[in-house]
């Protein structure tokens, strides 16, 4: 592992020379590696001290989930990858790991992965999104200063729009909603506030159709959102010890 350093985040804007930034296919590594909060991440590159790194991974602490940390590698070999996470994790913690489906193969070499969800990302079309306007929909902001889009009965939440990450270009949302709200079209009234508002300020929303909710999907094409051709998977992965590797 000598070639793995850690890379100070006041340094961080190197990594941009590495990436499309413009590309949907680099807009969620782009957001972590350049644009997180830095007293919330640790950059470890792979290649030659005092070059231009050849692969980094961003390990992040967000809101996703706060007792596991969101590990995003930036690689295009393998080997990268393993002296990456072997770097990066301690044994018996666990993360939450994102990388493109091509390479879940690699990731299994080195790492236990649990409760695996493959997905596609979608990119929103702006030449045929036409936004749905539902008085029911009111804006708020987060913690972090990010939109959300909700719709209430009172107290209780009936769906909301949020956001993952949002960088420069792109910023993925989500939903969430209950079974009624769905019945109502609720959740694709929120979804369509927030696409629009982010539109309002030239960013283009990216959204996670999962494998197994292929209605969700089509409800997303059918809003105008078009596939960008990315297959993504998210996994909670553990470092694989030496002892398990040889085992028989």
């Amino acid at each position: 592992m000598n070639d793995i350093h850690i890379l100070p985040t006041s340094e961080r804007k190197q990594l941009a020379e590495l990436l499309a930034l413009g590309s949907a296919a680099d807009a969620m590594v782009a957001y972590y590696a350049l644009d997180h909060s830095g007293d919330r991440v640790t950059l470890y590159t792979h290649g030659p001290e005092n070059s231009l790194p050849r692969a980094f991974l961003v390990m992040a602490r967000t809101g996703l989930d706060l007792f596991r940390p969101l590990v995003v590698p930036f690689v295009g070999q393998a080997e990268s990858l393993e002296a990456l996470l072997q770097a990066a994790l301690k044994p018996e913690m666990p993360v939450l790991l994102d990388l493109p489906i091509g390479q879940k193969s690699w990731a299994q070499e080195i790492v236990d992965l649990e409760g695996v969800k493959d997905a596609e990302l979608l990119r929103l079309d702006v030449s045929i999104f036409v936004p749905q306007i539902n008085v029911l929909v009111v804006e708020s902001i987060t913690p972090d200063g990010w939109p959300r889009f909700e719709i209430r009965s009172g107290e209780v939440l009936q769906a909301a729009a949020g956001l993952n990450w949002m960088g420069e270009h792109f910023a993925e949302v989500y939903i969430e909603a209950d079974p009624v709200a769905v019945t109502r079209g609720f959740h694709m009234a929120v979804l369509s506030m927030m696409a629009n508002h982010l539109l309002a300020d030239r960013i283009i929303a990216l959204y996670r159709a999962v494998d197994d909710d292929s209605e969700g999907r089509a409800e997303a094409m059918k809003m105008g959102f078009r596939t960008t051709g990315i297959r993504l998977f998210t996994a909670q992965a553990t470092l694989v010890q030496e002892s398990e590797k040889t085992e028989v």
